[in-house]
């Protein structure tokens, strides 16, 4: 019992692999693509930069956004914008400017003619930093400002929703809406993936955007939670870092199994 309570513990661990506690890097099989569920293609935009995005999120969790990482040399060296604080360089992530849409809520939409900004959750803006980590030398590291998106009490599965700079256009964009086409939508939003990751493992979200002033652009972001219940309340984040939930579920399951050894003994 003890050797797969310390397996369990070893996993908790690996998964904290690239950022520091208490935040958690998701996953690739967290984001939901077109490859195995062809509900996250649209009937007449079925290419691969047209996929509709969703983000499974845990319950408990708190998640939030950050810039991905593309050196560990500090900005000077991010030429392409990799290691720059995500709002104003890359996305508006003032308060109101970004969110989400829960997927159930679009169930029952007119996919040709969807209106659902009233079903946005928009975010505080409320901002802490996160701390990132090369995998071969944990004392290789970076820090960037992280956003808060917002915190879950239950799972759920969420489409990510962004507003570009004013050098971008200042467009909402979403990982839901059609992508730019002729006749079909009216959006600077021009493609849309997930399948690369960052150096420190993130997976890296690119909203392809028609730029009003550079053209054609990549512009990504990466999301990472936590289930810190001290980052519940964003405007309160004071006491030190409690460990994550299944940590701390393997902790305390390995304390009472040694002290009921201790009694039986």
């Amino acid at each position: 019992m003890i050797k797969k309570i310390t397996i369990v513990l070893m996993i908790c661990l690996m998964a904290f692999a690239g950022v520091e506690q208490p935040f958690v890097q998701f996953a690739q099989s967290d984001y939901c693509g077109p490859a195995t569920e062809a509900h996250h293609m649209r009937d007449d935009q079925h290419w691969l930069g047209a996929q509709l995005i969703t983000l499974k999120v845990g319950a408990g969790t708190g998640v939030w956004l950050s810039n991905y990482m593309s050196n560990w040399y500090g900005t000077e060296f991010a030429n392409d914008g990799g290691n720059v604080d995500l709002h104003i360089n890359r996305f508006d992530m003032s308060a109101g400017s970004y969110g989400y849409v829960f997927a159930d809520a679009l169930q029952s939409l007119d996919v040709k003619n969807p209106d659902y900004d009233s079903l946005i959750n928009w975010s505080n803006g409320a901002t802490t930093s996160i701390t990132y980590y090369s995998d071969s030398n944990e004392n290789i590291k970076a820090m960037t400002t992280g956003y808060f998106l917002d915190y879950f009490k239950e799972d759920a599965e969420i489409y990510l929703v962004m507003t570009t700079i004013p050098a971008d256009g200042g467009d909402v964009v979403d990982s839901y809406e059609y992508v730019q086409q002729d006749g079909v939508s009216n959006t600077s939003l021009v493609s849309r993936q997930h399948n690369t990751v960052d150096i420190a493992g993130n997976v890296r979200v690119n909203y392809g955007i028609d730029s009003s002033t550079s053209g054609w652009i990549g512009r990504e972001f990466v999301a990472v939670y936590t289930s810190d219940p001290t980052f519940r309340d964003v405007n309160h984040t004071t006491g030190g870092p409690l460990p994550c939930g299944p940590i701390a579920w393997a902790i305390s399951a390995m304390a009472v199994l040694i002290a009921k050894k201790r009694r039986m003994a």
